[in-house]
């Protein structure tokens, strides 16, 4: 199978199921954490005031028990929690996992559900652990009734906390409100791979520091007539548009009196626009035109661009679709802004219920620091780029002195641009996982003619209205 269909097919059935990841987390889970049946409550806190205000605890000189939930309990946290318990022999932190088997992804799906469920339904009720991962959880939702701390203020109180440190725009972007509820241990891009060699052949300039999808879309009419390329994406209608919403959810989102609204225009232009892209041919339908997985048609197709998550140094340094590749700043709508998109993984959010929230910040500190993040890094379920920039450097710096990584030549000049890029993203790749279905499944009555981009752009807005403030 060439390389370009290859990443192409596995990003899109990653996206249309959802569930790639959910049998590995199950079935790699720990079995020596507590099994994820429930969440016991956290006692009443007598450290705030009503409506959320955070009064600084101090720590405690005698033993403390952290509760701390995840969903997959990876091989990292475990080394990290067991490493911190030793450096500190006064606290305890027992971690909740779901349970460490799924034997197909429907069961897998079901513990994941579960996860979900029994969180929402602890936290909300003003109970839960001490720290909880919210990689999959509806953040937005526990922040805007005060259940989560805000880490900015723990991070102002912070003597030992150096902004310096850390990837200042992740953090600064990763907010609700202009407040940090979850601290990300890692984080990936969320960018365009170009064939550089047939971009240059073809003589057509990319700016790519500001391009909007208008300026792609007149990008990608040159590149069509100047070059040996026919499209310039390979992608699917439904999946291109939920990625699209998902990557500027927060610009489609309007808050009025404390409910959060859907812009049905807006997201209508979305859908308009995408169509427009495939029916004049400039973005290759895997599934319609492709026939599908494994078609002949797909199989032979080039584009001078491919888009997937780049959250390793493997995936950034292997050519994946081409010889000669470049990372391109993803196209955004108009008036968006500049800079580039980020997701975020392992964010770590302390309970606004919890007795111990000085404790649970100093083990999310430790869990960012150079030491911990570096140690991290080699672990074989890693996934993104730490979030501590002198751990990042170090980890560079050693991809230098090697020369390979998994086989895999260390370019240094790409090494160098891929910092860059990091440092200059700064819009957030987060929605909750419901809306995404949401989209993804009401927008193919739009794409197959069956519908107006208007009715399905109402009637999403209706369905995610109920899921935002549910």
């Amino acid at each position: 199978m060439p390389r370009n269909e290859g990443i192409n097919l596995k990003k899109i059935a990653w996206a249309l199921t959802s569930l790639v990841f959910l049998l590995a987390a199950c079935s790699n889970s720990d079995n020596d954490a507590k099994p994820f049946t429930e969440l016991s409550p956290a006692k009443q806190p007598t450290d705030s005031l009503p409506g959320g205000q955070l009064i600084e605890t101090k720590s405690s000189d005698g033993p403390v028990k952290l509760t701390f939930a995840t969903y997959f309990l990876s091989d990292k946290m475990k080394s990290a929690v067991k490493k911190y318990e030793e450096l500190h022999p006064n606290v305890e932190i027992e971690q909740q996992a779901t349970p460490s088997y799924g034997k197909d992804l429907k069961e897998a799906q079901n513990l994941r559900d579960k996860y979900v469920t029994v969180s929402n339904t602890a936290i909300l009720a003003g109970k839960g652990p001490d720290l909880i991962e919210l990689d999959i959880l509806p953040m937005e939702t526990y922040a805007n009734r005060d259940l989560l701390v805000d880490l900015n203020e723990m991070i102002k109180e912070s003597s030992s906390f150096r902004p310096q440190d850390y990837f200042a725009n992740v953090l600064d972007n990763a907010k609700n409100g202009g407040s940090l509820y979850g601290m990300p241990l890692y984080f990936s891009l969320e960018g365009f791979i170009g064939d550089a060699a047939a971009i240059s052949k073809a003589g057509v300039p990319i700016n790519d520091s500001n391009w909007t999808w208008n300026d792609f879309v007149e990008v990608a009419r040159q590149l069509q007539q100047e070059g040996e390329h026919q499209h310039a994406l390979i992608s699917e209608p439904s999946f291109m548009l939920t990625e699209m919403a998902t990557e500027n959810f927060s610009h489609l989102v309007k808050e009025n009196n404390g409910k959060q609204t859907f812009d049905s225009d807006l997201f209508a232009s979305l859908m308009n626009q995408v169509k427009g892209m495939f029916d004049d041919g400039l973005l290759f339908d895997m599934l319609k035109d492709g026939g599908g997985r494994g078609s002949t048609a797909t199989s032979n197709t080039k584009a001078y661009f491919n888009e997937f998550p780049i959250d390793s140094f493997e995936i950034y340094l292997s050519d994946g679709f081409a010889e000669h590749t470049k990372l391109y700043t993803k196209p955004h709508p108009q008036d968006i802004g500049a800079g580039g998109y980020f997701n975020t993984f392992g964010t770590v959010g302390i309970n606004a219920n919890s007795p111990h929230k000085q404790e649970a910040w100093e083990f999310i500190q430790y869990l960012i620091s150079d030491e911990a993040q570096s140690s991290a890094a080699a672990s074989t379920d890693t996934r993104g780029f730490p979030i501590n920039k002198i751990a990042y450097d170090s980890l560079v710096d050693k991809l230098k002195q090697a020369g390979t990584i998994q086989g895999i030549a260390v370019d240094n000049e790409k090494l160098d641009l891929l910092k860059d890029h990091l440092t200059k993203a700064v819009h957030w790749v987060r929605t909750p996982s419901k809306i995404d279905e949401t989209i993804m499944k009401e927008a193919q009555a739009f794409f197959s003619g069956q519908k107006p981009a208007t009715e399905v752009a109402k009637l999403v807005q209706s369905k995610v209205n109920l899921i935002l403030n549910e």
